[in-house]
């Protein structure tokens, strides 16, 4: 997993879903026992599993074109608003692979039924285009 770069998909700035849907970025992330390892600047750093509200998953970008597998973790819920912690996996092994790791750690509970059929099949069920997009589509898979 490498450091994702929204620039490519269309993140646009003064939506109404990009405003409510707030996004932090883990760079370099890694699912690991205690929680997602990341690093911020030179450090290391650990998002524990109880922190986590909820996580949701989403194949991001052009099937033919440059595209991923964007994962949202939930931290922090509000009124309508949320906050996630962001990282994002290849398409494929890559990103199965980190879904049932999330999966296995998180429990059904708290993972989107998106989310629940990429550990499972390979693809998730939820596509976009742009992250724009996906920030609409998850706050409705949320519920606001």
């Amino acid at each position: 997993m490498g450091e994702f770069d929204p620039a490519g998909f269309g993140l646009g700035h003064g939506s109404d879903a990009a405003e409510r849907y707030r996004v932090e970025v883990l760079p370099w992330a890694e699912v690991v026992a205690d929680g997602v390892r990341f690093r911020e600047g030179a450090e290391p750093r650990l998002l524990p599993w109880a922190r986590i509200l909820s996580a949701l998953a989403a194949h991001v970008g052009e099937p033919e074109g440059v595209s991923t597998v964007v994962f949202d973790l939930v931290i922090e819920r509000k009124d309508s608003d949320v906050l996630v912690c962001r990282f994002d996996a290849d398409p494929g092994d890559a990103a199965q692979e980190t879904a049932r790791r999330l999966y296995a750690k998180l429990g059904r509970e708290r993972c989107s039924r998106s989310l629940c059929e990429l550990a499972a099949d390979g693809v998730p069920s939820r596509s976009y285009v742009d992250l724009e997009s996906l920030a609409a589509g998850s706050l409705e898979d949320l519920g606001l």
